[in-house]
């Protein structure tokens, strides 16, 4: 027998690490997608129009920081409550969310586009563009204006249909806007000549481009998120904006930072410390991609894991992030290093002049960052998922501002701009130890084991003695686990016919998968069963990773006057006193209860 068994000490999921690796490359994608864009725009401002426009770009970028802020709080908040709601097995509520965070984004849509479109002057200030960089930054507001509500509806699109399991129309829309961006560049800047602006309307064109990629799903019938104006879950906007504020704080802290060392940078390194720094913005998106993407990714399946109070899953969950998710960003980190010089070149031809050399520099400064910008991924998103919500605010304000900013003020008068690009690295260090610090502080002590590091709260979860986790692989490991399942429910002293039921209803249910579900495809097929004994009964929880298959509807539509046919779930439907079916994330999750007659 090759199952795996474990309680006291969490094991290896192979089903949690292919979701998890399934669902990351279209976070990567999201949030590397704006970053291509930016570079091509780079690209185009840089050698097609002045090298001072990659600075007003640069400028800009405050702005798009605070719009991204407040697109957080919806996304952020959305994906939490909704991971919550999936993980109790309320899916019309999870449908509730996705009413709501559609609404929420075409309203704040579209009062951000009219401020950047009738308020251009008032942006170009607060940007802090001088008298030359001013009208120029204002054009690219109105033109940027025209795409943020398909931009802010697109985003949280994208995001649920993670949960539909439909990535590869994310992919379709990913790749869509790409080379839309492109060639609306090369259309309206080197053919049209209309500059700046035409690099805005160009980023607008491609956000309605992947928008209308996006959307026809949720018109086809095929789509679990319904919208509805009837079903819109006004009375959860609150919680959501709390839930997703840690997140916008650390973008506008982000965004005020911007400000801020745009400010000093302009004073020791001139324009050309200033294109370099808008350089690096756009560039090193792509590699920190990593990082943001699984941090998002560890949201998301943490909110879920978190409403089903599965510490086995949480702690799989971590250990992944903290060992393949790292070793891929130090890949990042040391490509980005031997490709700096190159990755400056794109941006300035001319490897002797000052704003080349400085952009080296840079890239190679940030490098050192990058390990722990995961790190703290890893630590926000977590934290965010699991309700800790003040240590999140505390992050996001020392990530997005203290931590860095403070270095730079003291380093730039020493070292000039190379001082401003000491700060990062110095900066996400620091903020790396919130987390540590925090936990001492909540723990009331320097924590001595896993759960304690990982915030469990009093009665989080099942005591481990309470609860027995199986990896399936063969109907050889069903037979086996649902004698070991039998032997677990006598010893909590349940009678012989609660304890049969039991692991009947496993070998049933189990075994169907097996029989059916693993065969349909070639693909790697694992079934992860929890076991728990409470006050109140037996609950078995079973998830794989096959086609979507209801039993419970199945149940429900079965023939009366045929009793021999599907014997196995027509038995386990009379002997269960709840049964629960949902499929989301690629999974299937069937949740089977069964009434305590403890002997």
């Amino acid at each position: 027998m090759t199952a795996k068994f474990f309680g006291k000490s969490s094991s290896k999921n192979p089903m949690l690490e292919r979701l998890f690796f399934k669902l990351l490359p279209v976070q990567l994608l999201i949030f590397a997608m704006n970053f291509v864009n930016t570079i091509v725009d780079g690209i185009i401002a840089g050698r097609y129009i002045s090298e001072r426009t990659v600075g007003v770009i640069g400028l800009f970028f405050a702005v798009i920081g605070i719009i991204s802020a407040i697109c957080s709080v919806v996304m952020g908040g959305g994906a939490v409550l909704s991971g919550r709601f999936i993980g109790t097995g309320e899916l019309e509520k999870t449908r509730g969310i996705f009413s709501l965070c559609i609404s929420l984004a075409v309203i704040i849509g579209l009062i951000l586009s009219g401020i950047c479109f009738f308020f251009p002057e008032e942006i170009a200030l607060f940007c802090g563009a001088d008298e030359g960089l001013k009208e120029s930054l204002m054009n690219y507001s109105r033109g940027y204006a025209m795409g943020i509500v398909p931009m802010f509806v697109a985003q949280q699109l994208g995001s649920f249909l993670q949960l539909e399991t439909q990535s590869k129309r994310n992919y379709m829309g990913v790749g869509a806007m790409i080379v839309s961006n492109i060639l609306m560049d090369i259309l309206f800047v080197t053919i049209l000549k209309l500059d700046v602006f035409g690099l805005a309307i160009a980023t607008s064109t491609c956000n309605w481009i992947y928008f209308l990629v996006l959307v026809p799903y949720y018109f086809s019938g095929k789509a679990q998120m319904k919208f509805s104006f009837s079903n819109i879950y006004w009375a959860k906007t609150l919680e959501l904006i709390k839930i997703g504020s840690p997140g916008a704080l650390l973008q506008v802290c982000l965004a005020m930072r911007d400000l801020t060392l745009n400010r000093i940078v302009l004073s020791v390194g001139g324009e050309a410390g200033l294109s370099s720094r808008a350089s690096m913005g756009m560039i090193t998106g792509l590699f920190v991609a990593i990082a943001v993407g699984g941090g998002t990714v560890i949201r998301m399946l943490a909110s879920v894991y978190v409403g089903e109070e599965d510490r086995d899953s949480i702690k799989e969950l971590i250990r992944l992030a903290l060992t393949r998710l790292m070793a891929m960003m130090i890949f990042a980190m040391v490509l980005l290093f031997l490709l700096s010089g190159a990755m400056s070149s794109i941006f300035f031809k001319d490897k002797t002049s000052e704003v080349y050399i400085i952009t080296k520099q840079q890239f190679m400064i940030y490098t050192l960052a990058m390990p722990f910008i995961l790190l703290v991924q890893i630590q926000t998103n977590y934290l965010q998922a699991s309700g800790h919500n003040i240590a999140v605010h505390i992050s996001s304000i020392m990530d997005g501002y203290v931590s860095v900013v403070v270095p730079a003020i003291i380093l730039a008068p020493l070292m000039g701009v190379l001082g401003v690009w000491w700060a990062t690295p110095i900066g996400i260090l620091i903020t790396s130890m919130v987390y540590v610090v925090y936990a001492i502080v909540w723990t009331k002590h320097v924590p001595r084991n896993v759960d304690e590091w990982l915030l469990f709260k009093p009665g989080f979860g099942v005591e481990d003695k309470d609860r027995l986790a199986i990896v399936i692989n063969s109907m050889d490991d069903v037979i086996g686990c649902s004698e070991t399942i039998q032997k677990f429910v006598s010893d909590h002293g349940y009678d012989k016919k609660t304890a049969y039921f039991s692991a009947l209803a496993l070998e049933e249910m189990a075994g169907n998968v097996v029989s059916h579900g693993f065969i349909v495809d070639k693909k790697e097929h694992d079934m992860d069963v929890r076991v728990i004994c409470k006050k109140e009964g037996v609950m078995l929880r079973i998830k794989d990773d096959c086609v979507p298959f209801d039993p419970v509807e199945r149940t429900d539509l079965l023939n009366p006057e045929d009793p021999t046919k599907n014997i196995g779930i027509r038995t386990i439907g009379k002997i269960a006193t709840d049964m629960s079916y949902q499929n989301m994330l690629g999974l299937n999750v069937l949740t089977i209860e069964i009434d305590q007659k403890a002997g």
